[in-house]
């Protein structure tokens, strides 16, 4: 990050150099003039207030960094655990957000003492979204624990289970839970492999995985498109998806489609997706009014061809069993 003639951090310098002269100097007032308040109290919110663009602007950095830079400054993963692969700003970017907006609230709540209509406001504005953050903090944290149950308990394989596709597999987390449901089942781990912050897309964590889970030899990875796959009609006795449907936009249907076509009569498909709803507004504030509704998704497995078995709610997102009917 270079500005035309100097490094980035040094073209920000000042901040560190205003927050040390007002620091000083408000000591200095404090404790040769007691009585004086104005000029403390200016030199009080300089230093507040430049610490606050500090923070800020360090938060920005940090996120628009990527992933791979900042993996190199983190602490490796032991080699005997699994790491799927998450982003350092999934898993701490809404707690440290929480944290700097608590800290403008405060300084909105000070800084505007003689505006009490507007002070209010925009203090209860700002304490309400630091909450927002922080329960979101909770969820994207918790969505990321190896303890919780990653599949819940349905009757999935009303089909067999000689063929099961895990679709959008990334580093493999939902596959080796697969596996563990059943000892002779061959899985295929699908997904196009593409992320943009994990060495070659996620495959060479999903291969790590998959031999420290002891699979490798039950699963089979393959790459490509879930709108058109490389496989015959009729070949999966079921599948699985976690939190990928809900990121296919207009190409969920498309995607339901295809999913249909490779299964076979009776087989059964479990998705586990975001909806709309008090845990996705945690993550995504107003823009969680994009997720769709469990309505509308019902409304596109009807439209896809299947018919809704089960559903319910498993670690903060919904689960829809569906299945492909006989006939």
């Amino acid at each position: 990050m270079e500005t035309k003639n100097k490094t980035w951090f040094g073209s920000h310098s000042h901040t560190g150099i205003v927050i040390g002269v007002a620091a000083i100097l408000a000591i200095i007032y404090i404790n040769v003039l007691p009585d004086e308040k104005l000029f403390p109290s200016i030199l009080t919110g300089l230093i507040v207030s430049h610490a606050l663009i500090f923070l800020i602007t360090v938060f920005g950095g940090w996120m628009l960094l990527p992933e791979k830079t900042l993996k190199k400054f983190r602490k490796q993963t032991a080699p005997e655990s699994f790491d799927f692969g998450w982003s350092s700003k999934w898993n701490k970017g809404f707690g440290v957000a929480s944290f700097i907006v608590v800290l403008l609230a405060f300084y909105s709540y000070f800084s505007l003492a003689g505006n009490p209509a507007l002070q209010i406001i925009l203090f209860t504005f700002l304490l309400l979204l630091a909450v927002n953050l922080f329960l979101g903090n909770i969820i994207a944290r918790d969505s990321n624990s190896t303890t919780n149950i990653i599949l819940p308990y349905v009757g999935l394989y009303k089909a067999g289970k000689n063929n099961v596709i895990d679709v959008g597999c990334g580093a493999g987390r939902t596959t080796i839970s697969l596996s563990k449901t059943s000892s002779d089942i061959n899985i295929v781990a699908f997904d196009r492999f593409d992320a943009n912050y994990i060495d070659d897309g996620g495959k060479t964590l999903l291969r790590r995985n998959l031999d420290l889970a002891g699979i490798s030899s039950r699963v089979k990875i393959e790459q490509g498109d879930i709108t058109s796959m490389p496989f015959a009609e009729n070949t999966f006795d079921a599948a699985v998806s976690s939190y990928m449907f809900d990121h296919l936009g207009e190409n969920k249907l498309p995607g339901l489609k295809e999913m249909w076509r490779l299964l076979k009569p009776g087989g059964r498909f479990l998705l586990i997706i975001v909806v709309r709803g008090y845990a996705s507004f945690a993550l995504a504030n107003i823009l969680s009014l994009a997720f769709a509704t469990r309505s509308d998704w019902k409304k596109l497995f009807r439209a896809g061809g299947f018919d809704l078995v089960d559903e319910g709610t498993i670690n903060f997102g919904a689960y829809f069993l569906i299945e492909k009917p006989l006939k």
